[in-house]
């Protein structure tokens, strides 16, 4: 009972039938839509469990009536009363978030997420617990209780709120459909994407992150892992075993950075071009003596600089840089580990590898086969 209507709903049913096809003998039924467009288990069908992302009370109560094994892939409030969870885990999603924009040197921080059924009111508390604990503040929209899911009115209310909000400002939309909105209400403001307001989104849609202008950067999901093990988890309840935790969380995987958050919030022009030199040619293989050949400044006030504003200094900016590139490539591509090592700026796939491994614990194949997106999503 996933809705296969967005990118994100699509991965996860493919995490699922791709560990299906490897390891059990289940057939497979995606639920259908009734005629109020909720999911429903087809009549006749005689199931011995279920996977499920549930986004209204009546679905809550038709999946629980049906009194299988079940296991909740959804972060909504309708599924908080799932003793078996497999999700994203939200604070690590807070965390990217927030790093994104610290990284473009923004200090206003906001969240924009009208009522839906798609994402729990809580996403937002704890992007603003994040930008709190590292000493900043953070608006979160809130409509007023009339507003409802009124169009209209939602729309009357982010409009005022985007015109009294400081900038610049950086806002985590809940997921692609609100960023988008956003997006076409700054337009209609003549309020410029990124220059005054930058905006990322929290999950991805391939299609609405591509057709915004500009285009939408965007938090990638370990959807596919997120079926992968909502399956394991489900077999063991089927069994008869309980998981030995009832609750997984799965960091997502990054962000795909794209127009929307391609700015540099920071009045320093030197340390602008410094950034901005390594993110064009890191995948160069430059080291930090280039960086100085471009910036006329000592070497000590650019690791100044560098620790003031991005909390890092100039190496470890080179090396993320090309890190987010490998890992972008090898989501997307299936180039080998030397290939990515040779158009990344590492001198070897040994030194990607342990580059890589210490960074994220994962070796750059281990990270490809729980990760890898489909061409055809």
């Amino acid at each position: 009972m996933v809705d296969p209507g967005d990118s994100w709903g699509r991965r996860v049913i493919l995490g699922i039938s791709g560990a299906v096809r490897h390891l059990l003998p289940w057939d497979l039924v995606i639920a259908p839509q009734d005629d109020q467009w909720r999911l429903r288990v087809p009549p006749g069908w005689h199931g011995d469990g279920i996977i499920a992302a549930i986004r209204d009370d009546k679905t809550a109560d038709h999946v629980r009536a049906l009194q299988l094994p079940t296991v909740h892939v959804s972060l909504c409030e309708k599924s908080a009363d799932s003793q078996f969870r497999v999700i994203t885990d939200d604070r690590k999603r807070a965390e990217l978030a927030f790093r994104h924009f610290q990284e473009r040197g923004f200090t206003g921080y906001a969240y924009y997420g009208p009522q839906s059924q798609r994402y729990p009111v809580r996403r937002g508390e704890i992007f603003r617990d994040v930008v709190r604990e590292a000493g900043h503040s953070c608006e979160i929209f809130e409509m007023s209780p009339v507003v409802g899911r009124n169009s209209d009115l939602v729309q009357k209310q982010t409009r005022e709120w985007l015109k009294g909000a400081p900038k610049p400002l950086a806002i985590l939309a809940a997921d692609p459909h609100p960023a988008l909105q956003l997006m076409e209400i700054c337009q209609s403001l003549g309020i410029h994407v990124p220059e005054e307001v930058a905006i990322l989104a929290g999950d991805s849609d391939d299609v609405l992150c591509e057709i915004s202008d500009p285009p939408m950067s965007s938090i990638l999901l370990a959807s596919e892992q997120i079926g992968a093990e909502s399956v394991q988890m489900l077999r063991s309840l089927i069994e008869g075993n309980l998981p030995p935790e009832p609750t997984r969380l799965i960091p997502p995987i990054g962000v795909i950075g794209r127009r929307s958050t391609d700015i540099l919030a920071v009045s320093d022009p030197m340390f602008v071009k410094a950034v901005r030199y390594i993110r064009e040619t890191a995948h160069t293989g430059i080291q930090v003596s280039d960086v100085l050949r471009v910036v006329p400044i000592s070497r000590r006030s650019l690791e100044q600089r560098f620790q003031q504003l991005l909390h890092c200094s100039p190496a470890d900016e080179i090396r993320n840089v090309r890190l987010s590139r490998v890992k972008q490539l090898l989501i997307s591509t299936e180039q080998t580990i030397e290939q990515i090592a040779d158009c990344s700026g590492f001198s070897s796939a040994s030194q990607l590898s342990f580059a890589f491994r210490r960074a994220t614990n994962q070796t750059p194949a281990e990270f490809r086969r729980q990760n890898s997106r489909r061409r055809e999503i």
